[in-house]
């Protein structure tokens, strides 16, 4: 899905035209059709103006464009950056976990749950109009979940995935063993030390 695509999507379910969004965000209702259609690319300051103008997070406009192989690289981020672990399932299906981020995770599983539960309770719905509606309606809810992210998280779990962000960011630019700035044995051991308060989610001077 492109940007201009994703755009569209929300702003649809958002029950706004293109013009009235252009006129949030500071452009014609011709500049709005134009990111739609991807004929024009916006800025970096008109994707947060459109993001703030939708109600999600700028993530979900910003990360939208990509082919399997670019789907790839992204894992293959995540998987270095939070503890990536490759396993089979019971019908031998490659599968992935995050081990940093399970527990931010289970909250995204709930609301899938939830979602699944939703789906399951419209074959109860006799009349064919009224399911369908149900079912977009359902689908609609559950992206928005996922598109407004993390406002629909805990704080506290947030500032400690902040703070494990910070561990990483903080062992990528201080390598352990970098040739061109070698350390002592006392300041490897700080550095030992400052890297597993910061994973851990402890202050640390």
């Amino acid at each position: 899905m492109t940007l201009g695509e994703n755009i569209r999507r929300i702003r649809k379910e958002r029950g706004l035209t293109m013009r009235q969004l252009g006129e949030k965000v500071g452009v014609s209702e011709s500049y709005m059709r134009a990111y739609e259609v991807g004929e024009r690319h916006p800025k970096q300051d008109k994707i947060e103006k459109i993001a703030i103008a939708l109600g999600v997070n700028p993530e979900t406009l910003q990360n939208s464009e990509f082919d399997s192989v670019r789907a790839m690289h992204r894992l293959f981020q995540i998987f270095r950056q939070y503890g990536g672990v490759l396993f089979e399932n019971d019908e031998e299906e490659v599968c992935i976990k995050f081990s940093s981020l399970q527990s931010i995770m289970t909250y995204w599983k709930d609301r899938y749950d939830q979602y699944q539960k939703d789906l399951a309770e419209c074959d109860n719905i006799k009349n064919p109009l009224q399911k369908a509606n149900r079912l977009i309606e359902i689908e609609n809810e559950f992206w928005m979940w996922m598109d407004t992210f993390p406002a629909n998280i805990p704080e506290d779990q947030l500032e400690h995935l902040q703070r494990h962000d910070a561990g990483m960011d903080y062992i990528g630019l201080h390598p352990l063993n970098d040739p061109e700035a070698p350390m002592s044995e006392e300041e490897k051991k700080k550095h030992n030390q400052r890297a597993k308060e910061l994973l851990n989610g402890k202050k640390t001077d």
